[in-house]
């Protein structure tokens, strides 16, 4: 619907149009208001989608926003949102670098009793690839814990893991942010994760092992964000409904860095692909 408002009403977070002849109301869910409502003003071109949840407010019904494609003042003329050009913007992004490193970490999680923690990575999982072809490197190996030398209980049953094969077959630190090191000197790529979890595991790991990083929050691609962004999700979308969502059959889900890396790269090429 495209209309232009012709008032607001700011403390219930509502704007109104003239439709058929009839001012009609429309509120803003929380979500919406805390980006959108500070635009909205008389004489504001609104392009936007309709719910079909009502709310009552003072004994009237309004239907709620469900996401906006336009905002645009007139006077003078100014586009303020454009989901069709956010969606062309996220494209460019997305074919923009030849590489792309989709990567995945498992941490550690607290005991029952546990007062003080501080989450480690424990295991890693990346592949390697330009966009839509074949993975060039993939890789997945265990990753030692600089705090402890033992896991909880939690962190073996979420996991799946036991304790003595784990820490035989576990590599040091140094040897993940080495191989890391070596991914990004020779392919450049951007480092694409769903959700920010990763990153800022990534972000502490450097300070807990005393490293240089060796990535800024620039060189990643939050694929779970441009979801949201792009088809105007309310909540969280889970990697493995996604990937449902696009090849329509089930990914067997097993808690392991390696098969959510190599999810997230079927997710990402599913994405460009519907783009």
């Amino acid at each position: 619907m495209k209309r232009i408002i012709v008032g607001i009403e700011p403390k219930h977070k509502i704007f109104f149009i003239n439709y058929s002849g009839r001012k009609v109301g429309f509120y803003l869910s929380n979500r919406l208001s805390k980006t959108f409502f500070s635009y909205l003003k008389k004489g504001v071109l609104v392009d936007f989608e309709i719910a079909p949840k009502l709310k009552k407010i003072n004994n009237i019904s309004y239907y709620q926003v469900a996401f906006f494609n336009q905002i645009v003042s007139l006077l003078p003329y100014r586009i303020h949102y454009d989901l069709f050009k956010l969606r062309k913007d996220m494209q460019a992004v997305l074919e923009a670098n030849t590489h792309y490193l989709f990567i995945d970490f498992e941490m550690t999680m607290p005991g029952y009793h546990d007062l003080e923690f501080r989450p480690e990575i424990i295991q890693v999982g990346y592949v390697l690839s330009e966009p839509k072809q074949e993975p060039i490197l993939s890789d997945g190996f265990y990753v030692l814990p600089k705090e402890k030398r033992s896991l909880s209980k939690r962190t073996k049953r979420f996991l799946n893991l036991e304790e003595e094969d784990f820490f035989q077959q576990a590599i040091p630190f140094d040897a993940f942010y080495d191989q890391l090191n070596h991914l990004i000197e020779t392919y450049h790529p951007k480092l694409v994760v769903w959700g920010k979890n990763d990153l800022t595991a990534l972000n502490d790991a450097y300070l807990m092992h005393e490293k240089k990083p060796l990535t800024s929050d620039l060189d990643f691609i939050d694929l779970l964000k441009l979801h949201k962004d792009y088809y105007n999700l309310k909540d969280d979308l889970g990697l493995f409904k996604a990937y449902k969502t696009y090849y329509a059959i089930d990914f067997d889900q097993t808690h392991d860095a390696k098969d959510d890396a190599v999810v997230t790269k079927l997710v990402f090429d599913a994405f460009l692909n519907y783009m």
